[in-house]
């Protein structure tokens, strides 16, 4: 793993001083907490690791949906935006896919909410970057991160464990061979996938960057006022 560069140590320093459903009728008032949170994901540029990160080759498009360009789910004007400061830097630095925030109301200890986001970036309607994080309450804020990178290119060719017949069998119209052909011409989707997941377990008002050679991520918290917080969330 690559040394943690010396501008997000900054940032880390001065963190400090930066200031699903959920049936709002029934919250227990001196149970229920709230935060804003937020999730910053980039990408570093290839000279930033030596580490060679292996993709996974995509053979089948099902299960990947398409998606209208993401507005992102933004923080309130009203609540200070933690990350708005260094927005430029990693603009300069890195390519930023995604920046997130969500109002988070946990009923009780123990309770999650899931979030999902993905990148304004895509091709042919398919997201350069989909991810999914769920947040838990207990005695730290933790976050379980999931994430899919995708690459676009040429789609690689399934292997067949027997060579292909030269003719076709009986009953079929088409050799094996055309079918793995028509496949490649017709395809406009990722041709590789790199999955992760992370987790991490923080207090709030503490800015934390979690480190990998291909896709850094920023997470914070915001305590909120539950007054507030339902304000908020009845807003939207």
């Amino acid at each position: 793993m690559k040394a943690l560069p010396l501008f997000i140590l900054g940032l880390l320093s001065s963190a400090y001083l930066q200031a699903n459903s959920l049936n709002l009728d029934t919250i227990d008032l001196d149970k229920a907490r709230a935060y804003q949170a937020y999730v910053m994901t980039f990408e570093w540029p290839q000279s930033a690791s030596s580490e060679d990160v292996e993709y996974q080759d995509i053979f089948s498009l099902e299960g990947l949906n398409r998606f209208a360009v993401n507005s992102g789910a933004s923080a309130p004007s009203s609540v200070p935006n933690p990350f708005a400061k260094f927005q430029r830097t990693f603009a300069n630095r890195t390519k930023v896919l995604s920046n997130n925030s969500w109002t988070l109301i946990f009923p009780d200890t123990g309770a999650s909410i899931s979030e999902r986001f993905q990148s304004d970036a895509q091709e042919n309607g398919y997201a350069t970057f989909t991810g999914q994080v769920t947040f838990t309450l207990n005695r730290y804020l933790e976050s379980n991160l999931r994430y899919q990178h995708y690459q676009f290119g040429q789609p690689a060719v399934a292997q067949s464990t027997e060579p292909p017949s030269q003719y076709p069998a009986s009953g079929s119209t088409e050799a094996p061979q055309a079918t793995y052909a028509l496949q490649q011409s017709n395809w406009d989707g990722p041709t590789q996938v790199l999955s992760l997941r992370f987790r991490n377990k923080t207090a709030s008002q503490k800015l934390n960057y979690v480190d990998h050679p291909i896709i850094g991520t920023l997470i914070y918290f915001e305590p909120l006022d539950l007054e507030q917080a339902i304000d908020l969330v009845s807003e939207r």
